[in-house]
């Protein structure tokens, strides 16, 4: 699917890479759109990345990114595999370039307290604001803090650049991080056991923690749910309940370990659809 050069990663057939869905759909916030693509930062790594008939990612560590873009794994399998759902085969035509990223954990956990009831202008402001302030200047981008740098972070400067009621949150699971709370610990547990550990941090609700699992973790065995998936529930499945565990349990029943990939799908297109009908 892909080749690398002098850094640079070439991808030449799109079925199952599309920048646009990767980045769009809810699941990153360090990026921004230029010319022909987007430019891409994670930890102290950057990426630009154009696409016009190919795909070209033009970064500081191809290996990396690789990884972060998850570029082994065969999503023709996966989609093939979910396809077989009606629903998730329809969803797919709208989102059928997703892939999940890897992501550091430390990184998920902060921007994903930052996203609890927040529009995605703010994050990223937020995000960007913490990188500008605290992360190793990179020349033209800012990394995102160590756990040390956040550390060093006062609980007055998340108040100012206008992260709210998450202000406290947000200090008190930097000071958890490395004491009380081990980030490595979550690979050893269970997922439903990773997930309560997870609700241990401040301003970490299941949802939250499912998002986490599956963008900082690579555990595709959760089902975020939001509004969006409560959508799809109830106009696809007659679903009654609006109990978030009820139906992301339903739909975990339903895609056991594929469940995290599926989500992204049925989100995604919901979410585009939505957009789409509020244009005509």
């Amino acid at each position: 699917m892909f080749t690398i050069k002098n850094n640079t990663i070439y991808i030449t057939d799109l079925r199952d890479f599309n920048i646009q869905h990767i980045l769009e759909c809810g699941q990153v916030f360090r990026f921004k759109k230029v010319g022909f693509g987007y430019e891409v930062y994670s930890l102290y790594h950057k990426a630009v990345i154009n696409c016009q008939k190919s795909v070209k990612i033009e970064c500081d560590d191809a290996n990396y990114f690789v990884k972060y873009f998850d570029l082994q794994n065969n999503y023709g399998i996966i989609k093939h595999t979910l396809e077989q759902n009606s629903l998730l085969k329809e969803a797919i035509k709208y989102g059928y370039g997703i892939r999940i990223l890897k992501q550091d954990p430390l990184e998920t956990i902060i921007s994903f307290i930052i996203s609890a009831n927040n529009n995605i202008p703010r994050i990223k402001n937020i995000i960007e604001n913490i990188c500008a302030h605290y992360g190793k200047n990179m020349g033209d981008y800012y990394a995102f803090p160590t756990l040390e740098e956040l550390k060093l972070i006062p609980l007055d400067f998340f108040r100012k650049i206008g992260c709210g009621y998450r202000s406290e949150y947000l200090f008190e699971t930097i000071k958890m991080i490395g004491e009380s709370f081990d980030l490595e610990k979550v690979n050893t547990l269970s997922t439903v056991e990773a997930e309560k550990y997870l609700c241990t941090l401040k301003g970490v609700g299941p949802k939250v923690a499912n998002c986490i699992l599956l963008f900082g973790y690579g555990k595709t065995d959760v089902f975020p749910t939001d509004t969006w998936i409560k959508k799809v529930y109830a106009e696809n499945f007659n679903g009654k309940s609006k109990n978030a565990n009820v139906i992301k349990q339903f739909f975990i029943d339903m895609f056991g370990n594929l469940s995290g990939f599926a989500q992204q799908y049925l989100f995604y297109s919901k979410r585009e659809r939505n957009l789409q009908g509020d244009m005509k």
